[in-house]
C-alpha cells in the first residue's frame, strides 16, 4: 500500500509533465473512472458481506471501545502533527480545519480487507462485524454530516476550488526541494520549449 502510494505521488509529480495536455486530460479521466469503479466494487462487496455473512458477532463493549479508540487515536494524530507542521509553514492549518479532519477522516476499505481475510474464530468474526459497523458509521453518518459541518465551521471557501486547488509552497528550501529542482525535474521531465 505504501509502495503504491509513493509510486502514485512520484508519477503525479513527474510522469504527467511528460504527457501532452490531451494525454493528461485522458489519463485523469481514466483514473477517475477506475476510482469510481473501485469504490463501487468495495462498497458493494461490503454490503454483500454484511447481508450474506451469517455469523456476525455483536459485542457492545468491544464496538463502543473501537469507536472510542479510533476517535481518540485520530485526535492524537491530527492535533500534534498539525502543530508540528504549522511550525514550519506560513500558511497554517487552522484549528477549525483540524477539527474537521478529526471528524471526517475516518473510512475503512483497508481495514475491511484485513478483517475479511480470516473469520474462523469468534474473535475474528467480532472484528469483522465491528469493522463493518465502523465503516458504515463513518461513511453514512459522518459522510452525510460533513457538508453541514463545513458550513458550520465556515470551511466551504477552503474546498470551493477542490483539493487540487490548494497549493502550499515550501517556506524553507530543503535538501529534497533542491534535489527536485536540480535533478528530478531536469532529468525526469521534458521541456515543451525544446521542440
Amino acid at each position: 500500500i505504501v509502495a503504491v502510494l509513493f509510486c502514485g505521488l512520484s508519477q503525479a509529480k513527474y510522469t504527467t509533465l511528460n504527457l501532452s495536455h490531451e494525454g493528461r486530460t485522458r489519463i485523469k479521466q481514466l483514473f477517475e473512472v477506475l476510482n469510481y469503479l473501485g469504490e463501487i466494487f468495495i462498497f458493494g462487496y461490503m454490503g454483500y458481506i454484511w447481508f450474506t455473512f451469517s455469523h456476525h458477532v455483536f459485542r457492545a463493549l468491544f464496538i463502543f471501545g473501537a469507536f472510542l479508540s479510533i476517535f481518540i487515536s485520530r485526535a492524537c494524530n491530527i492535533y500534534p502533527l498539525s502543530f508540528l507542521i504549522n511550525l514550519g509553514r506560513t500558511n497554517k492549518i487552522s484549528h477549525t480545519f483540524q477539527h474537521f479532519m478529526v471528524f471526517a477522516g475516518l473510512r475503512g476499505a483497508i481495514s475491511f480487507s484485513l478483517a475479511i481475510r480470516n473469520t474462523s474464530t469468534e474473535a475474528q468474526r467480532t472484528i469483522l462485524t465491528t469493522t463493518l459497523l465502523l465503516i458504515g458509521f463513518t461513511v453514512w453518518v459522518l459522510g452525510a454530516t460533513a457538508g453541514p459541518l463545513l458550513g458550520h465551521l465556515d470551511l466551504r471557501s477552503v474546498f470551493a476550488g477542490g483539493q487540487s486547488g490548494m497549493q502550499v509552497k515550501p517556506t524553507i528550501p530543503s535538501f529534497f526541494l533542491l534535489f527536485h529542482l536540480l535533478y528530478h525535474r531536469l532529468y525526469l521531465t521534458h521541456d515543451d520549449n525544446e521542440n
